[in-house]
């Protein structure tokens, strides 16, 4: 039997390549300096579930989506993104409803829309938000492409309709 060590030495060996592919889906050009925190981070997370004694059923798609949140993790608190130009939806040119609003009600206007949708469609414009695509999103909740793409264009649909109404 192995040890917490060694199960730990032997996930990170063979799945680095899945770790590092999500993590650079995620992060690109522009944050690629943040590529090696972030796996530092997973490895940490990963030592913390095998501590834990919990059992990793399907090692890759748990370190792959593993990966995914994580860097999306540390790209929101990276200071170029919490305090960049994107933050304030309000200086967007197609603002609609954000329009002079702050961030904090900008994020509760959002809130209220999505907490509107049905539980998957709120899921999948969620991921979507995010930063993931269709594919991404299909992969990570185990849905086809053509059901995830259904369902955040219906779920963006409906809470584009929702901020009209709070006009």
């Amino acid at each position: 039997m192995q040890t917490r060590e060694e199960k730990f030495a032997v996930l990170v060996d063979e799945h680095a390549r899945v770790i590092a592919s999500a993590i650079r889906r995620v992060c690109s050009r522009r944050h690629r300096a943040l590529v090696p925190d972030v796996e530092q981070d997973v490895r940490a997370a990963l030592w913390k579930r095998l501590q834990s004694g919990k059992e990793i059923v399907h090692p890759v798609s748990y370190l792959y989506k593993m990966a995914l949140t994580t860097a999306l993790a540390a790209i929101r608190r990276s200071p170029e993104v919490s305090n960049g130009p994107t933050s304030d939806l309000s200086k967007a040119p197609d603002a609609g409803p954000f329009l002079g609003l702050l961030p904090v009600e900008q994020s509760r206007l959002l809130s209220e829309a999505l907490a509107l949708l049905s539980p998957e469609e709120n899921r999948a414009v969620r991921a979507h938000l995010a930063g993931f695509n269709h594919e991404d999103v299909a992969r990570l909740f185990g849905w086809s492409e053509s059901v995830a793409r259904h369902r955040i264009y219906r779920g963006l649909e409906r809470v584009r309709a929702r901020l009209k109404e709070d006009r």
